[in-house]
């Protein structure tokens, strides 16, 4: 299984107009991939929903195993959109979680979790792919247990230095992510430790690149500093060093460094206590704002620059969720039967995620936590690429769309 799941370009988009997409286009996408969103839609609250265009309403209504649109406004839930927020939503270039994050989500009644449910819906029927039901990966043929070694469906498997490049990527592919123990020095670590002071003198309040939070002391704290590398030799070099390297190349599919010169790193400082701010993200997949069939997925490496436990600010996975379409976030979406994984780890361990993969931070109630995130991206496709990549999924699917969807930042914890 490829994690390159790309199957758009941004050549391919085209405005989108809503009259046109709820009276023709959407019906009939509907009707044609109702299949992939019928056993969850079925066990869903979805309530009739309006999306409402530059004042033109379209409901959305379910019953019967099937979708209908109707014009006008009426149901329970409603949302008010312009119509480029319209078209970016349709477009995979912005998600509900979006508008929320940008403050741009206008819903005069309903809320969040219903326009995430019909968002399902509507990015099944675009893109083909299954809404996830609960038991779908048990039903599927997961792996060949003749290939690979069976201590490699432990979810809970960590990885060290000597251990096979092969069996890595069959467990990302498999769970979404790696713990890798003792990939540096404790020496290494203290060096770039050492560099968050001086860093810091470089960055202010009002600076993009720098986010601050304030404790319950009423201290405020710079929690995060965009292009770390800039300051930090031994970043710089750790990042090119050939242990970071093989991480990129684990998936086979030639991923890149997914940042330029200057901006390939993120230093976070997690203190305790924080009141306001972000510092500790809550659930979410790194393309929970949009773009996932144009980029995902891409890999995020966090270098443990102290250890990290349940009381000192861990990462948690929500294992395989890169292969499913569920709520992006902020939160899990309710009723999962998929595991949460906490990620202890040493000071010189590090973590690997797949950028659809759904994870969070816990915040630190003993000591401050400090990690350093840089990671690979997809190299940029032309539509030739993105084509094949269309006939590829294609192919794993069998157009039958019988099987479960196998489909699966920088933006981090």
């Amino acid at each position: 299984m490829s994690i390159d799941l790309r199957t758009r370009v941004d050549a391919d988009q085209q405005p989108i107009e809503a009259r046109d997409f709820f009276s023709d286009r959407l019906p009939a996408l509907l009707d044609e991939h109702r299949a992939l969103f019928a056993p969850a839609a079925v066990l869903m609250p979805l309530i009739d929903f309006c999306i409402e265009v530059d004042g033109e309403p379209w409901t959305l209504s379910y019953a019967s195993d099937r979708v209908t649109i109707s014009p006008g406004r009426h149901g329970q839930a409603h949302v008010r959109l312009t119509p480029q927020e319209f078209s970016d939503i349709v477009n995979d270039q912005s998600t509900p979680i979006a508008l929320m994050s940008n403050a741009n989500l206008d819903m005069p009644e309903g809320g969040l979790p219903d326009f995430l449910n019909w968002w399902l819906i509507l990015r099944s029927a675009l893109d083909e792919r299954r809404v996830y039901c609960n038991g779908d990966f048990e039903r599927s043929h997961d792996r060949d247990e003749e290939t690979h070694d069976r201590k490699s469906a432990d979810s809970h498997r960590s990885f060290a230095l000597d251990d096979d490049d092969d069996e890595m990527r069959f467990f990302l592919e498999e769970f979404g992510y790696l713990h890798i123990r003792s990939l540096f020095a404790e020496d290494e670590m203290k060096a770039i430790a050492d560099d968050f002071e001086k860093a810091a003198a470089h960055y202010q309040k009002g600076d993009v690149q720098a986010w601050y939070a304030t404790t319950k002391d009423d201290q405020e704290h710079l929690v995060r500093m965009e292009g770390f590398d800039r300051y930090s030799e031994t970043t710089r070099r750790l990042i090119d060093d050939d242990r970071i390297q093989r991480i990129g190349a684990i998936p086979g599919c030639g991923l890149a460094a997914s940042r330029k010169q200057g901006q390939r790193a993120a230093a976070l400082v997690k203190p305790i206590g924080v009141v306001k701010g972000i510092s500790d993200l809550p659930w979410h997949k790194d393309c929970s704002l949009g773009r996932h069939s144009f980029e995902c997925c891409g890999l995020t490496v966090g270098l443990s620059v102290t250890a990290a436990d349940a009381q000192t600010g861990q990462l948690r996975v929500l294992a395989k969720s890169h292969r499913a379409l569920i709520w992006p976030a902020p939160c899990i979406q309710p009723g999962l039967d998929l595991e949460v994984i906490g990620l202890p780890t040493r000071t010189g361990d590090v973590t690997v995620h797949l950028t659809c993969t759904q994870h969070m931070s816990q915040a630190p109630v003993t000591n401050t936590r400090k990690v350093v995130y840089t990671g690979f991206g997809q190299v940029p496709a032309d539509a030739a690429g993105a084509a094949s990549n269309r006939a590829r999924i294609d192919a794993v699917r069998g157009k039958a769309h019988t099987s479960v969807s196998q489909e699966p930042g920088y933006l981090d914890d």
